[in-house]
């Protein structure tokens, strides 16, 4: 395929996309002219660096209270015990 046939086939089905799928596009296209460079990314385009998880016990260690008459029994249902 041509490079003018490769753009005016991409120009026809950009046209068709939403405006939101024609700017995500858009940002993919100039990753790739970045990545086609060889130069480090932008930070920009770089993904957000991950944060390491904490998994098991202890990773809602002060967001979680219990009250103190959590166990006592409710008032509600003093007439059925």
């Amino acid at each position: 395929m041509s490079q003018t046939n490769a753009i005016n086939s991409i120009n026809s089905l950009l046209s068709k996309l939403p405006e939101a799928l024609q700017v995500e596009a858009l940002h993919y296209i100039e990753y790739l002219a970045f990545r086609s460079t060889n130069r480090p990314l932008p930070s920009v385009l770089e993904p957000p660096a991950l944060t390491q998880k904490r998994n098991g016990f202890g990773i809602l260690k002060g967001k979680v209270t219990i009250a103190d008459d959590f166990d006592d029994p409710l008032e509600e249902f003093a007439d059925y015990q």
